[in-house]
């Protein structure tokens, strides 16, 4: 409690200090700003004594709590009385000075804005990235439409949140792997992050079963159904829960200069190892000799990579366009070559 009259009385004096036509005294400060106290009627000697070196030490401490969170807090003395201190604070110090972002800086930015376009912080963050861009000479990059959006709605995370709060159904628009397109009803309990990705786990109504749902697989609005209170939330969701979450080991060939982010987070695997994988996945298509002479032409290099979730590795392959290369297990190489020959077939149709 303590901690948070503080952080209101610190507000309440920024406040007074930004507002103020003039210096204010610290006597001004004592009887005008909520948080302090003045001193009290008919007290005695030692009592107005010890009120004054309390309201001494607050002040002190909240002027450097100011300062330290850089807020341009300016000690004004009055030019006929030396003695006269006061304090000002002018807005126009705490400007914040022009920013020299780099292109990939910005793009960042970007893709944070457009995750949050169209929920409760996207009109905020995108006025944001607008502030921060036109005080920069680099230019604006392009909007990158769905680059980081969770769902082609938008607003599914904020709407899951809002549902889970008060305890609401609500009914979307799903894609499943297994299962393909359909429309869930679902009792919402947690928004769940596992290996980057968001999560929504609830009781399936009309399976009656505890499901998970990939907030990137929603589709379209969410609707609520129902009054407020409808059910009650489990304490604990168990991360069993994930089906697709079991983890393993996966063996990554790799082109020379390519798949940085994966040979950061993989172990390179020496010559000896490479010519062993190699040999039982000729099926694959990279060769022994690829593999394990480094000064073969279309040279692989093999890394193996821990994953959490199969189908986000196999989209990281995916989008090193022929870079990368899975040797094992057989069930993600599988994957990789299914949605590439899919995407090629949507291409030419």
């Amino acid at each position: 409690m303590a901690q948070a009259d503080a952080a209101e009385r610190l507000l309440n004096l920024i406040i007074a200090l930004t507002n103020a036509p003039r210096r204010m005294t610290r006597d001004e400060i004592r009887n005008t700003v909520a948080g302090y106290s003045p001193r009290p009627h008919g007290a005695s000697a030692a009592e107005a004594k010890s009120s004054d070196d309390a309201f001494e030490r607050m002040f002190e401490r909240d002027k450097k709590a100011l300062r330290e969170l850089g807020v341009p807090l300016s000690t004004v003395t009055d030019p006929l009385d030396g003695a006269d201190i006061g304090y000002k604070i002018v807005a126009a110090d705490a400007a914040m000075p022009a920013l020299d972002l780099t292109a990939a800086e910005i793009a960042v930015l970007a893709l944070a804005a457009e995750y949050w376009q169209g929920a409760t912080l996207g009109d905020d963050a995108r006025l944001g990235l607008t502030k921060l861009a036109s005080h920069t000479p680099h230019q604006v990059t392009e909007p990158m439409p769905w680059a980081a959006l969770s769902t082609s709605s938008r607003d599914a995370t904020s709407a899951f949140v809002d549902a889970i709060h008060e305890r609401q159904c609500v009914r979307f628009h799903y894609t499943s792997v297994t299962s393909g397109s359909a429309i869930r009803n679902v009792q919402p309990w947690r928004l769940l992050v596992r290996g980057g990705t968001e999560y929504l786990v609830g009781l399936d109504i009309d399976k009656n079963e505890t499901r998970t749902y990939r907030v990137s697989r929603v589709h379209g609005q969410i609707k609520v159904v129902g009054e407020p209170g409808a059910f009650e939330r489990p304490e604990v969701v168990p991360d069993s829960i994930f089906s697709d979450a079991v983890g393993g080991d996966a063996i990554i060939a790799l082109r020379p200069e390519s798949g940085y982010a994966l040979r950061a987070r993989g172990t390179a695997l020496d010559t000896a190892a490479a010519r062993e994988i190699a040999v039982e996945s000729a099926s694959i298509g990279v060769t022994a000799t690829e593999l394990a002479n480094e000064h073969a032409p279309g040279q692989w290099e093999l890394f193996k990579v821990h994953y959490e979730h199969l189908d986000l590795l196999r989209d990281e392959v995916l989008s090193l366009r022929g870079a990368a290369k899975v040797i094992m297990p057989e069930a993600l190489a599988a994957s990789v070559v299914d949605y590439a020959r899919k995407a090629l077939e949507v291409a030419r149709g």
